[in-house]
């Protein structure tokens, strides 16, 4: 009979003595932790990605693939003379991150071209601010943008429902450099379910895709779609895709990040946020939602940005959101409207969004709201009770047999004083429809 004390520690001895190196063998590696520094491994620095522009502003955001710092070079040529270096943060201490960087561009002026790099600096051993080394900096390539503002050419195109799937996501990528617009709004549902941080980075930031620089010089607005609030880490997501500049908010509208609005020659472009597809009283959400006060919130917010004079002195105005906001009462979306609690239901367009801003659209002349979220492009035009015309795009699906199914890259120019839209069938490769406002 062998004792349990006697038992341990034999099994311990035992241990020891199958993880202890053999005689003359290199002692194993300490296993360095992410924070720690890259040490001797390789350091990627992906193409970075503009977002959130603005007339002033313009975020850049790039990935890395270990602990590093990183700064942006800009300037008003192409050669770089006289650049500018700006820092990440703010105020005070200069963030680094092991996943993603993020500078924010000031002081910039309307409807102008401006050229940049980001320089990227590992570090590769980082035990204290004391007690740190850097390696060797990487100088990245230099790109292009030109801010927003009421002078700036008139041309955009929205992406929605990618869902992180590579094969549809590579070829609206493909449409995007193509078609060379001056910003994506990318309409939601950019992720599915999101459990940890390199999810969003490789979404966002450096996708399985060709064109992978493809927003290196196109600036990409986003608006969240339901799935990009499902997941344990996704409320972080501003980590990797840059919420509005803070001074376009007053104190009462902190929360309210990713709403924009923006002039883009003769057109203003408002992103508003239908939130998740179901009640906040839904059993789903275990408690964890709170969209209805948001979506009241933003209708006070909308109210003023359409009357800001920049905006209502634009001849057309479009809004962007997830969700649609209308159905038909004869269509089959209609008994889907979000607002009864139902287990097996959730919204195929929103009652309560509609209710809450249709009034202020039609009181300040909006002429089309662009949605998502139902993977099928369709066409309301408008009428005599709801003014806007209504157009939802396509879904990341791209089968065989079914015709209908396509991802669309949405695009909006002003020719000829007229507003045009132009819906993109990227199976097809041909242009599926066009309207004129």
């Amino acid at each position: 009979m062998v004792n349990r004390r006697s038992f341990l520690s034999g099994g311990a001895l035992m241990a020891a003595a199958a993880v202890a190196p053999a005689k003359g063998a290199e002692a194993p590696k300490k296993v360095r932790k992410p924070y720690e520094g890259i040490g001797d491994a390789p350091f990627v620095v992906a193409e970075p990605c503009l977002q959130a522009p603005a007339e002033t502003t313009m975020g850049v955001t790039w990935a890395v693939s270990g602990l590093a710092k990183g700064v942006v070079e800009v300037a008003d040529n192409p050669e770089m003379t006289n650049a500018r270096t700006v820092k990440s943060g703010g105020y005070g201490l200069v963030p680094i991150d092991i996943a993603a960087l993020e500078v924010r561009l000031e002081g910039l002026k309307p409807a102008t071209t401006y050229w940049y790099r980001t320089i990227t600096t590992p570090f590769t051993d980082y035990k204290n601010i004391y007690d740190a080394k850097l390696g060797e900096p990487v100088v990245g390539k230099v790109h292009s943008f030109t801010t927003l503002g009421a002078a700036a050419k008139t041309h955009f195109a929205v992406m929605n429902d990618t869902h992180a799937q590579w094969k549809a996501f590579d070829l609206v990528t493909k449409k995007m450099k193509a078609l060379k617009p001056g910003m994506i709004i990318w309409n939601g549902d950019a992720t599915n379910t999101t459990q940890e941080k390199a999810t969003a980075v490789q979404i966002f930031l450096d996708p399985p895709v060709e064109a992978k620089d493809y927003a290196a010089d196109i600036p990409v607005c986003f608006e969240s779609g339901n799935h990009d609030f499902r997941g344990s880490w996704i409320s972080k997501k501003e980590e990797v895709m840059q919420p509005r500049h803070p001074a376009e908010r007053t104190g009462a509208e902190w929360d309210l990040k990713w709403n924009f609005a923006v002039r883009m020659g003769d057109v203003a472009l408002i992103g508003m946020d239908t939130g998740e597809d179901k009640p906040d009283g839904h059993p789903k959400w275990f408690g964890l939602a709170n969209f209805e006060p948001y979506r009241k919130a933003q209708a006070a917010w909308l109210e003023k940005a359409l009357a800001r004079p920049d905006i209502a002195s634009a001849k057309y105005k479009v809004v962007f959101c997830h969700i649609p906001l209308y159905a038909a009462p004869d269509h089959p979306d209609y008994p889907h409207d979000g607002v009864k609690i139902d287990p097996h239901d959730y919204a195929f367009w929103s009652r309560e969004c509609h209710d809450l801003w249709n009034p202020i659209l039609v009181k300040n002349g909006v002429q089309l709201v662009i949605c998502a979220h139902k993977h099928k492009y369709r066409f309301d035009a408008p009428t005599a009770d709801r003014p806007w015309a209504q157009i939802v795009g396509g879904g990341c699906e791209l089968p065989k047999d079914i015709p209908e199914r396509f991802p669309t890259v949405i695009e909006g120019m002003v020719e000829d004083g007229k507003l045009k839209i132009t819906i993109h069938n990227l199976k097809t490769g041909v242009v599926q429809a066009e309207h004129l406002f």
